[in-house]
């Protein structure tokens, strides 16, 4: 009797364990089996949920960052201060993007405007009061006459309402500003996700210098590159004698890094001047020196200069490419030819026409040096010099 209880409980739990074997498979799987293929299916719908959120976030960057704009052009420089009364959300957002959006509009008001930004407490206030047997909740954000009272003791001017709507194609960001004295609505302005980019091409502007993508959690630099050609006088080795060799062809190249807001940049500027009478292969038969025993010095045909170069840029609050803007330069380095070396310094003034094109005019010094010819150091005077460039902007 006791074998066939024990035969009997020995096949139920074996029947037992067979059964869980083949509900749960094992967790310990060799990795070149099916089993793990299956396994990284099953995981690609969270993959794709926290694509959607990093998404949602990006579109949310690119509402803001219009936001930022009409700030940083100054549509709210006109308020003395302000304060964020109420944030609503889309029913399917999570109850916490309220304030996580407030802080957000806050953060884009403080960095790109001068308008100062009010911590209403008394606003998120709630008060309970019992009316007829009913409970009945309050707070100054739908009590006009609280809100009133509470902007008056914390000396609040404006307040700002803000919407979030939130669809499965697009998102909305809308906002509002009125004044704590009359409610008159004094600035109202909805961003579509939409339409955010097609604004800053009818208004001529480069849509990085707004909201600048990154492709990794470093910084990012902005580089600029000018490729020019242009022509004029510098002091060539002979010019006290021969005045012609000092006509210059200029060929250019600037590459600077920008800072500031687009407003400073730095970097290096890279010069190769040819004297026009080597290009049209004319030579001066005359020697000036002939009879005379004194060594005459041979121009050279090309020259290299290297400045290191600060540029500041005039411009607004965002760089506008219908409009023509300006700046100035300033460099210093050398100038390099044949046996040759002298310090150089440069002060220019730039003129940019449109997104690609940038005229440069420049007046050069270049520093008392000496030229090595036939095994004796000869002095050379340097001098004044002037260019104008054309450069193709990079």
């Amino acid at each position: 009797m006791n074998s066939k209880i024990y035969r009997t409980a020995a096949i139920a739990v074996g029947l037992a364990f067979g059964s869980r074997a083949n509900a749960q498979p094992s967790l310990a799987l060799d990795p070149n089996t099916e089993a793990v293929e299956t396994q990284l299916r099953e995981r690609k719908p969270t993959d794709k949920r926290s694509q959607r959120v990093r998404q949602f976030h990006e579109v949310l960057d690119n509402l803001l960052a219009e936001f930022a704009y009409d700030v940083k052009r100054g549509q709210l420089n006109t308020l003395q201060n302000i304060a964020i009364r109420r944030v609503e959300v889309s029913a399917s957002l999570p109850n916490s993007y309220r304030e996580y959006v407030g802080l957000l509009v806050t953060e884009q008001i403080r960095a790109n405007s001068s308008v100062q930004v009010l911590n209403c407490l008394r606003c998120q206030t709630k008060t309970s009061k019992l009316i007829e047997g009913k409970l009945v909740i309050s707070s100054p954000a739908s009590d006009p006459m609280a809100l009133k009272r509470a902007a008056d003791i914390t000396g609040i001017e404006n307040f700002m309402d803000v919407v979030l709507v939130y669809h499965s194609t697009h998102m909305v960001l809308a906002l509002q500003v009125f004044s704590t004295k009359n409610s008159e609505m004094l600035w109202s302005r909805s961003y579509n996700s939409e339409t955010v980019r097609s604004r800053y091409q009818d208004l001529a502007i480069d849509y990085r210098q707004i909201h600048k993508g990154r492709s990794s959690d470093s910084y990012s630099p902005e580089y600029k590159y000018l490729f020019g050609l242009g022509g004029g006088r510098i002091p060539n080795l002979d010019s006290e004698t021969t005045a012609s060799n000092s006509t210059m062809m200029v060929l250019q190249l600037r590459a600077t890094e920008r800072f500031d807001r687009r407003r400073s940049e730095f970097g290096l500027m890279l010069s190769v001047y040819t004297p026009i009478t080597s290009l049209l292969a004319e030579q001066d038969s005359s020697d000036p020196a002939a009879g005379t025993g004194e060594k005459v010095l041979e121009p050279y045909r090309t020259a290299l200069s290297i400045h290191g170069v600060f540029v500041k840029n005039v411009l607004g609050a965002v760089e506008f490419y219908d409009q023509i803007r300006q700046g100035f330069h300033i460099a210093a380095g050398g100038m390099l030819a044949a046996g040759y070396i002298a310090p150089s310094v440069r002060l220019g003034w730039d003129l940019y026409f449109g997104r690609r094109f940038a005229v440069s005019a420049a007046a050069n010094y270049i520093g008392k040096s000496s030229v090595i010819t036939g095994g004796e150091r000869i002095s050379v005077t340097g001098g004044i010099g002037f260019e104008l460039v054309l450069a193709f902007n990079m």
